[in-house]
């Protein structure tokens, strides 16, 4: 089971980064990645009305969209939803295992958020859903990285010069920039960005973020 769920992992990881290799255009900000969730019984999915209901004779029972259906290692689990008005959630799962305690499904997660004001500020205590996502950006000279406050105010002697970020302002390719804080009233992001190109017009970042729900 194990070597099964690892493989699901890896797949999962792999097409999410061949996803990722490409820029960011402009609209909603947009997080999918690998997600594990241990669902005990009686729990939702964070921010959803799909519920675990336990086990029952014939498999894992779980209601979907008001209506009970009986579940088993392999079937599907999925639902989205919209916790906040500027926020979407999708769930795309499959069912590895359950019990009397938990029903344990993966699969990948999907955030898009509209109205994006991000701020510097600490991650909360705790998450009620926590994943990775990989993140690519082409950023033009002046512009922000998409959900940081970090700017790329232009090229200077071959390294990229930036605004938004304590301390010493230069990067050179290869170099990693580092950001955390809010996006959203119920998003917070803990970001790792490595310089992959700096040009005189543009900065291209690749990396991951650190999607924390809370709130939900």
């Amino acid at each position: 089971m194990k070597s099964t769920i690892h493989c699901l992992v890896l797949a999962l990881v792999v097409g999410l980064v061949a996803c990722a290799l490409k820029p960011e255009g402009s609209g909603p900000l947009t997080y999918e990645g690998p997600y594990r969730i241990d669902l005990e019984a009686g729990q939702a999915l964070p921010g959803t009305e799909v519920r675990y209901l336990g086990v029952g004779p014939q498999g894992a029972r779980v209601r979907i969209d008001g209506q009970e259906v009986v579940r088993l290692a392999g079937d599907s689990v999925e639902a989205e939803a919209r916790p906040h008005p500027t926020l979407n959630l999708r769930y795309v799962l499959r069912v590895y295992a359950y019990d009397e305690r938990a029903l344990h499904a993966i699969g990948t997660i999907r955030v898009e958020l509209r109205e994006a004001q991000p701020r510097v500020v600490p991650l909360p205590s705790k998450a009620a859903a926590r994943f990775t996502a990989p993140v690519t950006y082409r950023v033009p000279k002046g512009g922000v990285i998409p959900g940081t406050t970090v700017v790329f105010v232009g090229k200077e002697e071959g390294r990229a010069r930036l605004e938004g970020l304590p301390g010493y302002p230069y990067r050179n390719v290869g170099d990693s920039i580092l950001w955390t804080g809010q996006v959203h009233p119920l998003v917070y992001l803990n970001v790792t960005f490595r310089v992959l190109l700096v040009e005189d017009a543009w900065l291209t970042v690749v990396g991951t973020a650190e999607v924390w729900l809370s709130g939900l």
